[in-house]
């Protein structure tokens, strides 16, 4: 009798370990990461001298995998906007990339949710936006924010930065170096007028060393043609050079843009360079980055450049402390503004020229 009760107690206790294994190889693999970077800046946006706390896109995320096969896995995230210095503004839940999906090592990633387009993430290996806080060139003149807050609001122009909604995204496997991207966002308010959907893809070859792309976003304009309606889509290409050599990195990016104007003499189209430069020495990085946009018509007068210079130190792998000074150089009737913190550098009137100081700590987790 008390051999038995040894043996069925030893079998429950095997019984539970291995249950407790098995599920131990099974839960989901959950991380909580995210970012805070907040700088001290004395800006200037042509006519008056401002010192301000600025948050540069702090985030908080949550994300997850968990394996169904050798193959196959499922995949989630969730990733929220927030503002440490002040605590304010209307950031949702998830206004970042958050999805749910699937990946496979034999067919590709597919992604549903809130998701930046292939077009936006092209990043020449990432050598492109490495630059901080006010500094970084490559939302101000490749996807068009400095235009944007040029062209009057009858002649549309909108910039090509999209984190789409209810967007579904394809990754594919890694082959000959070689990455492609597509991504569809349906137009939800389709009507009996109007339907937009947004279409995007990529393709990026990258062999450690050298990284070179092509991206091409699509959204057309409506129909209607009234004063006050909007007239207009955006689309864009997008062209990536990158390479690493050793402690020294830079890429070349070029865009063009097209408001797709439903009416012709509202059309609006610029091309668009930036130039990156990085310097690693032991803790310390040195960038910089030199952009220019065209005109957005025949004597427009609205082309802009923005230049930027940072020196960041690495404390450890999470914490870095960074300077930089950025300028925007804006035409007569340009009115570029500097878009990486909460509180927009924007000039007063056309034709300003804004510039920046920061001094900042970026700390990951």
């Amino acid at each position: 009798m008390k051999m038995t009760a040894q043996k069925t107690a030893l079998a429950l206790a095997t019984g539970m370990l291995l249950a407790s294994s098995a599920f131990a190889q099974t839960a989901p693999a959950v991380t909580l990461y995210g970012r805070l970077d907040v700088g001290v800046e004395s800006a200037n946006d042509g006519a008056l001298t401002k010192t301000m706390l600025q948050n540069f896109s702090s985030r908080f995320g949550i994300k997850g995998e968990r394996g169904f096969s050798t193959d196959l896995s499922g995949l989630f995230q969730v990733e929220t906007n927030f503002r440490p210095d002040d605590n304010t503004g209307a950031d949702a839940l998830a206004n970042r990339n958050s999805f749910v999906g699937l990946k496979s090592a034999s067919f590709g990633t597919l992604l549903m949710g809130n998701y930046d387009t292939p077009l936006k993430l092209l990043d020449a290996g990432g050598y492109a936006g490495t630059l901080y806080g006010e500094g970084e060139a490559m939302e101000v003149i490749i996807h068009g924010k400095g235009t944007t807050t040029v062209v009057p609001t009858l002649v549309n122009f909108g910039n090509v930065h999209t984190r789409a909604k209810n967007n579904l995204v394809y990754i594919s496997p890694k082959f000959a170096d070689m990455v492609v991207k597509a991504s569809y966002s349906p137009d939800e308010a389709k009507s009996a007028t109007q339907d937009i959907p947004l279409y995007a893809a990529s393709l990026e070859w990258n062999n450690g060393t050298y990284n070179a792309g092509i991206a091409t976003q699509s959204k057309g304009a409506t129909a209607a043609a009234t004063a006050t309606a909007a007239r207009y889509g955006m689309s864009a290409t997008k062209f990536t050079l990158g390479a690493k050599m050793d402690n020294l990195s830079g890429a070349i990016v070029v865009s063009a843009l097209d408001n797709q104007a439903f009416l012709a003499a509202d059309a609006r189209k610029t091309t668009n360079t930036l130039f990156v430069v990085n310097y690693v020495d032991g803790a310390m990085t040195y960038k910089f980055n030199y952009g220019m946009s065209g005109e957005s018509a025949s004597n427009a007068q609205d082309d802009l450049s923005m230049m930027a210079l940072e020196a960041a130190y690495a404390l450890d792998k999470q914490t870095t402390l960074y300077g930089s000074y950025a300028q925007i150089t804006n035409s007569a009737k340009a009115k570029g503004a500097m878009v990486g913190s909460d509180s927009n550098v924007t000039p007063s009137k056309a034709g300003d020229d804004p510039t920046a100081i920061t001094f900042g700590i970026r700390y990951n987790f």
